[in-house]
């Protein structure tokens, strides 16, 4: 015997097929490592500041998007004084260049002036510029201890140098006649008592400056900053 069929059961089927066959794949974020960028500091042609490129280059198979955050920060405090945010497209195997100029520190009378430091960070689309995390803030945070053994030990640097001033116009006085021999040798043998103490500020000033630009992560590296040439 032929049972009648329910003309309603196709239909209940499908729908029940639809929910349950999976939907289409979700596409995944596009994978940039095939992009890159560097920070190249240039001979430094001026007295006033320090010039940099950050250049992004591109390995990848199309055009790509890039917006860099960049902020700059002043060298006797780290405060951020300004972030500044360039955008713009790099097609393949080539590259794109943004040239940064980083000034002195604002007092002719700081001991061991530097320049300015700054912060870089770059992000990466296909299809639309994207948005550039700004790190100076949270990387900083990161180096708060560090900072403050390279202050004290700046502090501690210029202390020993004038005292070794206040110590040379003492007891080796200029004559009228100016700096004679005399004094020269008497400078001498004051400075190079004192000299293995001003090498260990300068050994230390060092180490900690090595460890204040490096960062983990990458992007929390810091640039400039160097001495400014007497």
């Amino acid at each position: 015997m032929n049972l009648p069929m329910n003309p309603a059961l196709p239909f209940s089927l499908a729908i029940l097929l639809c929910v349950l066959l999976p939907g289409p794949a979700i596409a995944q974020e596009a994978d940039l490592s095939c992009m890159s960028y560097r920070v190249l500091d240039k001979i430094q042609v001026a007295e006033r500041y320090t010039e940099f490129d950050v250049i992004v280059t591109n390995s990848c198979p199309g055009a790509v998007y890039w917006t860099m955050c960049i902020e700059r920060l002043d060298s006797r405090n780290q405060k951020i004084l300004e972030s500044h945010t360039p955008s713009g497209y790099v097609e393949k195997d080539k590259k794109s260049r943004v040239n940064l100029q980083m000034k002195k520190s604002g007092s002719d009378s700081g001991f061991r002036q530097r320049f300015q430091e700054f912060y870089v960070n770059v992000g990466y689309g296909i299809e639309r510029a994207s948005s550039a995390k700004c790190v100076a803030a949270l990387c900083e945070a990161q180096k708060r201890e560090a900072r403050a053994e390279f202050r004290a030990n700046l502090g501690a640097w210029e202390k020993a140098e004038k005292a070794l001033a206040a110590r040379l116009a003492a007891e080796c006085p200029e004559s009228g006649w100016g700096v004679t021999e005399e004094v020269e040798t008497c400078r001498a043998g004051i400075r190079e008592a004192v000299q293995s103490d001003l090498d260990r500020f300068a050994r230390v000033d060092a180490d900690l400056r090595e460890q204040i630009v490096s960062g983990d992560p990458a992007y929390c590296q810091v640039h400039g900053g160097e001495l400014v040439p007497d």
